[in-house]
């Protein structure tokens, strides 16, 4: 099936039909024809959508059926499978078939979009793209040569759990949309493109900037002959947040652009356009590309449409002052004394208000200072906090936040006053403060946190979308689910929590993300489930889980504060800032860890008679990234997260350079109420274990160690 030009203008009308529609016998007529391509089809199959009424046909005004559509409704997921869609050859390259899913698209609006699964060696990719579908994935079918089906989508614009957070993303950090040629680079061969590309993943650069692509991306890879490429690049392409778009603002770009590049005689090709198109849909600032026709009408395209096109280098010349005020580098905390004290005393607020207001953002000092006073005056109701980095004397400390919550619902924790202020510390001190208002909402039984301080500053309101708050009325508002249960059991608690409150609709969509089919053996949506809803832990989630021994010393740096809080010199530090963090030991004797490898750590913090509380399985962890390399290479790519010296390197490695070392990447750390000695380990188990090594476990016994580690008793 070809969709060429349309070479007449046809008028044909689209109707849907029936069991009794004289059409009927046409479309079935058409289906065994072509049932090589289109597949076994019953006749009672093709009754039975004629009965449910998911029968297009495309009628002449003499009525004569020039080709079908065949359909269904997949209401578990609120999707629409497209079965078959066949036009008669001698009616072919007249535009019927995107009249056909037109209309499909056009009347199923209340549904999230359109799928199908069509041979790869049919060759139809050209049609499928003209029709608006995307290639999202492809797998064996069914059938006992096994060829492979491609897995298409046109999407109907609907805000689905992973639009929103992607949307939110943009909010906070600038978009630059790169292009095929810029995406292509990043794993490519020629050295000078690829480092010029490549510059853009640099560290500084990240907590600024959100790459992204369009879908145009996945036409592209999905004319890749090899196999093995293809599934490489869709692999690198999941790891970049897709640009979400409305398909009428999209259709509208795509004729002014055309009008454009008309005027300036410019011609690119038709995916250099659409993903162009996409990218002014979005309102996106920034598009990366290296093909110079594109950056040769650049100026033309900013003038009409206030996008900037750009090369990789010229981006980073332009935002290499971003370079000088990257905040979070946890490096820079060590050996710093930081304390949360109590605000209890009215005759604070003068001093509190002067150094906190936001009066950039038109903040009345009487206004603050009455809110803020308010709060103190009332303790039964407020817990409010400064946040004090020490210094030589008490009077010589410098106020880095203050903050106050309080719990009024049932299951709320709200954070009505928020403020860090400015400098090297700011964007680390926001983000531990939002993990730690999440966990003291768990500890409080309460399964959401909601931060209502109205002049929130681009730091915070960048780090609290990243962790998933959605935006509601008078804030933004973060589910934080403390239970330790089934895909299937956590989408109904979902459900539930969802009837407590309008606000808390966001929850029906994580539900419904929930019921995909598979999703237990998807290792990518369940572990961005689990962090969206942290401490939440899926247990029938097919994801790999280690416990990894660790020395004591190396366990209060990294995360353990109640080790920490044991030594005088750490007393009085009450904040453990780090929450991303990276650990690093043998490559050898690994348990199943290897690059690639994502899931959750149980921290097993091996015997040290200098501490109380090791010989223990300490705390639960998400393992981001695994990777092995030299101790130099690894110093400089993780410098930034750890406690760890190139020397310390050097000793695991007994001063060999060229020895290779695992740095593992973990996140969002999870101290246990309840610490599980060895012995309470090995009847879990089942076999006698020491813990020398990291040792692979499987999910029932995840659930034990985990449900003992963290139950209230």
């Amino acid at each position: 099936m070809v969709i060429g030009k349309v070479t007449q203008e046809i008028q044909l009308q689209i109707e849907t039909i029936d069991e009794k529609s004289l059409h009927l016998r046409t479309v079935k007529a058409l289906g065994r024809a072509h049932a090589t391509t289109l597949g076994h089809f019953p006749e009672g199959a093709f009754d039975q959508h004629a009965l449910s009424r998911q029968i297009l046909v495309a009628l002449t005004p003499e009525k004569k059926c020039t080709g079908y559509l065949l359909y269904r409704k997949v209401r578990r997921h609120n999707i629409i499978v497209l079965v078959h869609l066949c036009i008669e050859p001698s009616w072919r390259g007249n535009g019927i078939a995107r009249k056909l899913v037109n209309y499909l698209s056009q009347n199923t609006q209340d549904f999230y979009g359109i799928k199908l699964k069509c041979r790869r060696d049919y060759g139809l990719e050209r049609m499928w793209s003209h029709l608006d579908f995307v290639p999202l994935a492809e797998k064996p079918g069914r059938s006992k040569d096994g060829k492979l089906l491609t897995v298409w989508w046109r999407d109907h614009d609907h805000p689905t759990l992973f639009s929103t957070v992607a949307t939110q993303k943009l909010e906070s950090k600038l978009c630059a949309v790169i292009d095929t040629s810029v995406f292509f680079d990043l794993q490519g061969d020629e050295a000078r493109s690829k480092a010029e590309s490549d510059s853009l993943l640099a560290d500084w650069l990240q907590p600024d900037l959100e790459l992204c692509i369009t879908n145009e991306i996945f036409k592209v890879i999905n004319t890749i002959d090899d196999t093995k490429q293809r599934n490489s690049k869709r692999q690198l392409a999941d790891t970049f947040t897709q640009l979400p778009y409305n398909q009428k603002d999209f259709e509208t770009a795509c004729r002014s652009l055309t009008k454009v590049l008309l005027s300036t005689q410019v011609t690119i090709n038709e995916s250099q356009q659409r993903q162009l198109a996409i990218a002014i849909a979005s309102d996106a600032p920034f598009f990366l590309t290296r093909n110079s026709q594109i950056l040769a009408f650049a100026d033309a395209i900013n003038e009409e449409f206030n996008l900037s096109i750009l090369s990789p280098t010229s981006l980073i010349v332009k935002l290499d002052y971003l370079h000088e005020y990257i905040n979070y580098q946890p490096v820079r905390l060590a050996g710093t004394g930081i304390t949360r004290q109590v605000v209890h005393k009215l005759d604070q607020v003068p001093f509190l208000s002067q150094r906190f207001l936001i009066a950039a953002k038109g903040e009345k000092l009487s206004d603050f200072q009455g809110r803020l006073g308010y709060i103190i005056a009332n303790p039964d109701k407020f817990n409010c906090y400064i946040i004090l980095q020490s210094k030589n004397t008490p009077k010589n400390n410098t106020p880095l936040a203050l903050i106050a919550y309080h719990t009024d619902k049932t299951h709320e924790l709200k954070v009505p006053i928020f403020r860090v202020r400015s400098g090297h510390l700011e964007e680390t001190i926001a983000r531990y403060l939002i993990f730690w208002f999440i966990s003291l909402s768990v500890s409080k039984n309460m399964p959401f946190t909601r931060i209502t301080e109205p002049y929130l500053n681009q730091t915070i309101l960048s780090a609290i979308q990243d962790d998933a708050f959605f935006k509601v009325k008078d804030g933004y508002l973060n589910a934080n689910l403390a239970v330790a249960v089934t895909a299937t059991e956590l989408s109904d608690y979902l459900t539930n929590l969802a009837n407590l409150s309008p606000d808390y609709n966001f929850c029906l969509k994580i539900a419904e993300t929930l019921k995909t089919d598979n999703l237990t053996k998807a290792v990518k949506t369940t572990i961005d489930v689990e962090r969206i809803l942290w401490p939440a832990k899926i247990i029938d989630a097919d994801l790999p889980t280690i416990i990894i021994p660790i020395q004591a010393e190396w366990a209060k740096e990294l995360f353990d504060e109640d080790l920490a809080n044991q030594l005088l010199l750490r007393s009085k530090t009450d904040l453990a800032l780090k929450r991303e963090l990276v650990y690093y030991r043998s490559h050898r004797s690994n348990g199943g860890l290897k690059p690639g490898v994502v899931g959750r750590i149980l921290w097993y913090v091996s015997y040290n008679k200098n501490y109380c509380g090791t010989g223990q399985v300490r705390a639960c962890s998400r393992l981001d990234e695994v990777v092995v390399n030299k101790p130099k290479n690894l110093h400089q790519q993780f410098r930034r997260l750890g406690v760890y010296e190139l020397e310390d390197l050097m000793k695991l490695t007994k001063n060999d350079p060229n020895k290779k070392l695992m740095a593992l990447r973990f996140s969002n750390t999870e101290l246990f109420k309840n610490p599980i000695n060895l012995a309470e380990i090995k009847e879990i188990l089942g076999k006698r274990v020491t813990v020398q090594s990291p040792l692979r476990i499987d999910q029932e016994q995840f659930t034990m160690i985990y449900r003992e580690g963290t139950q209230n008793k």
